[in-house]
Parts: structure tokens; C-alpha cells; sequence
């Protein structure tokens, strides 16, 4: 048994880092790093099944429902007709007459729809078979698809007031979602924004010489234009009405990351039979839209016994301690940056349990310095969303299997270049601030 506080404590942390690297299953990887953990701390059995019990009413644990719940609204959203009818809404208000306005069309549509729905896959999964045929007649090939699918669907987690990553960061900071949008989300989105669209533009031509789309997707473009029915106008309508609508209340009443399930199952509900759903067909796709997510869910709930686990050992106070000489020589400016680097290399995984892991491991320090929230919440969102962009994870490999893209080349590339922006500007805010 490890007595605290003791470095020895972060040895389940580097365990979960390395299975991950390694590629094992999510769950795998939590549970066996749970259970080097529960020995290395002397937990019993009893203990082990009391911490788990306690970690499904986690906060972790309720993200994880707010993540299954967004993947269930999105396939209410998609039976009815209304994901259609947004992305052709957006394309159609942009243009779709040049390869550049498709591009721009294209990221506004994959940020629009993965801030409405709080999920990047799933929002992505929604606006490819919409966009596709476009960008395959404007002349853009798969690789501009995938970059595009990433860096512009990325940005809408960082700007929606109930996706997961914006629910943690008020949750952590204890800031409002305006103070959150206008001290990380914007500026880290108008980072990624930029890039990706340099990146895409560059790409633009050569690509096509070996990730053109085809044929068959051009003319999939002629069966897109008279397909929307009353009905899906109508669910369309209840959607932006109901979700928007409580999205300024939840702004006004500070409902903050409570209010986050309700705005999210209410949309569903109230889309679903403006879609002429029967109620246990909203359920039914409600459920489906969920399944493929169960996995995160309980990731989440296993990863709060598993944090509980270290920080009995100490690991966090002991690297605090051997941090505390660099802290005092650098001050604020270097625990910033510290923190941020080694977020974004050094501990994958799902970015939701990445901010958790970074604010424990440095809340010791970012009291000691009295680091702002709003300074704080920038090296939180950066130093655990960017981390997907630094290594091909499953976002990067989801966005190309979405474009029908085998450029992992270029993909590499574009994660490496839209990591640094990022990153430069925390530690030039930490210097400035």
C-alpha cells in the first residue's frame, strides 16, 4: 500500500496513458488501471464496489448521460428530416457555386449542427450524405472533407451552452457559459477556424490528383433538391424553436450544466412528434442514437473511483510539491504552460475525463498562484480538445471514415499544424494576462 503523498500514486495514470496509446478498448483500458489502482491504494472488495456505486451519480457519470442523450436527439433529428433540412439551409444561404463557398458552407454546417447536438461523430455522421454530392460537384475532394469534418466540427464543442466539453468547463470553473464562450470558446474556435481553412485551401487542389470524389456522388446531388416534406419543415421548426428557446432560458435562469439534460430530452420529445413520430418510435430512436455511446458512459463512471484511487495515494499532491520549484522561478506564466503542454501530450483520452484529470493535478498550484478561472479555462479546454488534433484518435479517423477518405497523410499534418496556434496562444495569454 502506497503511502501518501507519494509519485508512486500516478502509476495507474501512466498505465491508462500507455494502453491507450496502444490502442486498447476505452473500457479495458479504465478497468484495468482502476484495479492497479484499488491494490496499489489497499482498497477492498466492498470498498471497490462502494466507489463504483459512487461514481454513477458522478459528475463524470452525468456528462456521460448528456453525451447519450445528444446521440439520441441526433437521430430523432435525422428520422425527421430536420439535420437535412439545417446543413441544406446553411449550403444553400453560403452558396454552393464555388469551391470556396462549399468549404465555408461545409464548416459552418459541421459546426452548427455538432453545437446543436453536443456530439462531433454524430453531427458529422448527419451532414456527410447532405454535403458530400456538393463538395464532390465543386470540385473538392475527400481529404479537404476530413480536414473540414475535424477542425470546423470540433470548434461547435467549444461554442454550444450544453455540448459536454462547455458543461465541464462551467462545472470546473464555476463560470458562466457566456464568460466561458468569451474567454475560451471564441477565441480557441477562431484559432481553429482559420487554420482549418488555410489547411483545406492549401490541400484544395493537389488532393484531388488521388481523393477525388466520383461520379455517382455528383449526381446523388440531383436527388437532394425536393425532398422536404411539411412534416420535417414542421419538426425542423419545433426543433430550433423548443432547443433555442431553452437554451435562453437555461442562459437566463443560470441553469448552468444541470440544465443541460433537460434542454437536450425536451428537443427530442417535442421534435419527435412535431415529426409525426409515435412516442415509442421517438424512444425507439432516441435509444439508438444512444447504444453506440453506452461505452463513454461507463468510461465516465468508472473513471471517478479510479481518479479517487490516486489522489488517496497523494500522486497529485506529490507533483505539486515537485512542480512547486519551476512554479516559483516561472510563476504563472510557467505553471500555464506547463499545464497546457502537458495536457495536450501527455494524457489522452476522452477529453471530458482529460479536463478533470488536468484541473486535479494542478489545483493545488492554480490556488497557490491564484490563477483567474478565466485564464484557467483555456488551459483546460486547449489541454484537453487539442490532444485529438496532436494524435490520429478516433476523431481523426471518424472524420475521414464520414469523407470516405484514406489520406491519413494529410490528416497527421493538418493535427500537428492546428495543435500549435492553440497552444502559442495560452502561453501568450498567460504572459499578458
Amino acid at each position: 500500500m502506497v503511502t501518501a503523498p507519494s509519485l508512486w500514486g500516478l502509476i495507474p495514470l501512466v498505465i491508462f496513458i500507455i494502453l491507450v496509446f496502444k490502442g486498447w478498448n476505452p473500457i479495458a483500458s479504465i478497468v484495468t488501471s482502476m484495479i492497479v489502482g484499488a491494490v496499489m491504494s489497499g482498497q477492498n472488495l466492498p470498498a471497490i464496489a462502494r466507489s463504483i456505486q459512487g461514481g454513477t451519480g458522478s459528475f463524470l457519470a452525468y456528462v456521460g448521460l448528456i453525451i447519450m442523450a445528444g446521440g439520441g436527439l441526433g437521430k430523432i433529428a435525422e428520422r425527421t428530416g430536420v439535420a437535412r433540412n439545417l446543413v441544406r439551409f446553411v449550403m444553400r444561404r453560403v452558396g454552393i457555386d464555388s469551391p470556396t463557398k462549399t468549404i465555408i458552407g461545409t464548416m459552418m454546417a459541421s459546426a452548427l449542427m455538432v453545437a446543436l447536438l453536443g456530439t462531433l461523430a454524430g453531427a458529422n455522421a448527419i451532414i456527410a450524405p447532405v454535403v458530400i454530392p456538393i463538395m464532390a460537384a465543386a470540385g473538392v475532394s475527400s481529404s479537404v472533407a476530413a480536414v473540414l469534418f475535424q477542425g470546423a466540427g470540433a470548434t461547435g464543442l467549444f461554442l454550444g451552452p450544453f455540448t459536454p466539453p462547455m458543461v465541464t468547463l462551467m462545472q470546473l470553473t464555476g463560470l458562466t457559459y457566456t464568460q466561458v464562450l468569451l474567454a475560451a470558446g471564441i477565441p480557441i474556435s477562431i484559432l481553429l477556424w482559420v487554420t482549418t481553412y488555410i489547411y483545406a485551401q492549401k490541400i484544395r487542389t493537389k488532393s484531388l490528383e488521388n481523393w477525388a470524389y466520383s461520379e455517382e456522388d455528383m449526381k446523388a446531388l440531383s436527388g437532394q433538391a425536393g425532398d422536404e416534406s411539411p412534416v420535417s419543415k414542421q419538426a425542423t421548426a419545433a426543433f430550433l424553436v423548443t432547443l433555442l428557446g431553452l437554451i435562453v432560458y437555461g442562459i437566463h435562469i443560470k441553469g448552468g450544466a444541470t440544465f443541460a439534460i433537460l434542454v437536450i430530452m425536451a428537443t427530442a420529445v417535442v421534435t419527435g412528434l412535431a415529426g409525426r413520430m409515435h412516442p415509442n418510435k421517438i424512444a425507439e430512436a432516441f435509444t439508438d442514437g444512444a447504444k453506440p455511446l453506452v461505452w463513454l458512459f461507463l468510461q465516465f463512471v468508472l473513471f471517478t473511483p479510479f481518479m479517487a484511487y490516486i489522489e488517496n495515494m497523494g500522486a497529485f499532491q506529490a507533483l505539486a510539491n515537485l512542480f512547486m520549484p519551476l512554479v516559483e522561478t516561472g510563476g504563472r506564466p510557467a505553471l500555464v504552460s506547463l499545464a497546457t503542454i502537458i495536457g495536450v501530450v501527455g494524457v489522452p483520452g476522452a477529453a471530458v475525463a482529460q479536463k478533470v484529470v488536468i484541473n486535479q493535478m494542478f489545483a493545488t498550484l492554480v490556488q497557490g498562484l491564484a490563477v483567474p478561472m478565466s485564464l484557467w479555462v483555456i488551459v483546460l479546454l486547449v489541454g484537453s480538445q487539442i490532444t485529438s488534433f496532436l494524435y490520429p484518435t478516433g476523431d481523426t479517423l471518424g472524420a475521414m471514415g464520414l469523407a470516405r477518405s484514406g489520406d491519413l497523410k494529410n490528416m497527421i499534418i493538418f493535427g500537428v499544424v492546428a495543435t500549435v496556434p492553440p497552444v502559442l496562444y495560452v502561453v501568450l495569454r498567460a504572459f499578458l494576462f
